[in-house]
């Protein structure tokens, strides 16, 4: 018998326990409901998003120039090279594709080595 009164008592110590976790959570949530939430104003979001907008496009633009004005820069080397020293022009050219093919090698041999 004092077998069933001590599964009783810790029965009873198991409901108190789960009453007092949810009685606690309930006193949270009410604390939460009674916040005041503030939400910004759709006009709000509107502008920050416009904003955003003027600005990426500012960055696009100044990306876009400083493309071109490089690749306006690279053709006209690589051309007037093809013109006046041909013999320059090829030696290069042979110099960017061993290099190309040097690193990747390099770029195979590390991914192989690190697995």
């Amino acid at each position: 018998m004092t077998n069933q009164k001590g599964s009783s008592s810790s029965d009873e110590q198991m409901d108190k326990e789960l009453f007092d976790t949810i009685s606690a959570i309930n006193n949270g949530l009410d604390k939460l409901d009674s916040m005041d939430t503030y939400v910004p104003d759709d006009k709000w979001f509107e502008q920050m998003v416009l904003n955003q907008q003027e600005v990426q496009k500012k960055k696009y633009r100044r990306e876009l120039a400083w493309f071109i004005l490089s690749a306006m820069l690279i053709l006209s080397g690589v051309i007037f090279t093809m013109l006046e020293l041909p013999m320059l022009f090829f030696m290069l050219q042979a110099a960017t594709v061993a290099i190309t093919a040097i690193y990747s090698y390099k770029g195979v041999q590390k991914q192989v080595g690190s697995r």
